[in-house]
């Protein structure tokens, strides 16, 4: 069969808001997987990331910086290094950046950051580990998986900024619903909240909506989805739906929708 390079890429979007050990089919596991720093344009930060073996195999290992956004459904599009305005990439030095790792051993790689005098506002990078190529059956043909982790890095130069945001967009119908963040600040937020679904002045259900990260602009909008299945369950009648989000500032953000769900056609 032809055989053909693929490379398998962390969900980063997962990692990103709940954090994940490794990555499919990888051995390799890194602390921490987000880094937050407030570092003096000019000024050099130097720490470590640890990286282990977990499987019963040595692993070669590759490190290296990359570009990263996320589009409003959450998916992660990785580009080369330095091409995204709000890059940090070109300040990053990395020691070592090509080892092997022998079977249950760990490796400290240092990392370096030396933001320019003139940085000002919120950058970001991912510390890319890929791993030793791997066999694998994809699309019914023999296959070499690339493996590969990393760790994400924010980097504020300069005062931490008060979060901002707003909800544009909260509509639900029997088919599901969606609601539309958008961060109108310099900086990144991390959301938590809930939906609220009430009847005749009753919470009568609570979901937890999964945690999530927008970026500034021109990332700064995500789409949470809500599933048809989480509604499908409820007796016909009106509902009043609230959306409740913390993105840490001094205030919730909130918007409420109604429902109305007809009795089922009789067949």
């Amino acid at each position: 069969m032809k055989k053909a390079m693929a490379a398998l890429t962390l969900c980063m979007a997962m990692m990103l808001c709940a954090g994940i050990a490794g990555a499919a089919g990888s051995s390799l596991e890194i602390q921490p997987l987000t880094i937050e720093l407030q570092v003096e344009p000019g000024r050099a930060y130097t720490n470590t990331i640890s990286l282990k073996n977990t499987g019963s195999a040595p692993e070669h290992v590759k490190a290296y910086c990359q570009d990263w956004a996320m589009k409003p459904d959450g998916l992660v599009v990785f580009v080369d290094a330095g091409k995204l305005t709000q890059s940090a990439s070109p300040w990053v030095t990395l020691s070592p950046t090509d080892f092997d790792l022998a079977p249950g051993d760990t490796v400290q790689v240092r990392y370096t950051i030396r933001p320019p005098a003139d940085a000002k506002g919120e950058f970001r990078t991912v510390i890319i580990f890929e791993g030793s190529a791997q066999a694998m059956t994809l699309h019914g043909g023999a296959s070499r998986v690339i493996p590969r982790l990393g760790s994400v890095v924010y980097v504020q130069c300069g005062p931490i900024p008060q979060p901002q945001a707003r909800i544009t967009q909260f509509v639900v119908t029997a088919d599901g619903g969606l609601l539309v963040v958008e961060n109108t600040g310099p900086a990144h937020l991390r959301f938590t909240g809930r939906l609220e679904i009430g009847q005749s002045g009753q919470i009568v259900r609570s979901l937890d909506l999964t945690g999530f990260v927008v970026l500034p602009s021109p990332f700064n909008r995500h789409q949470v989805r809500i599933a048809k299945e989480s509604l499908a369950d409820l007796v016909p009648g009106e509902y009043e739906l609230t959306a409740i989000l913390d993105c840490g500032g001094p205030a919730l953000l909130g918007a409420r929708t109604s429902l109305a769900l007809a009795p089922a056609k009789a067949k």
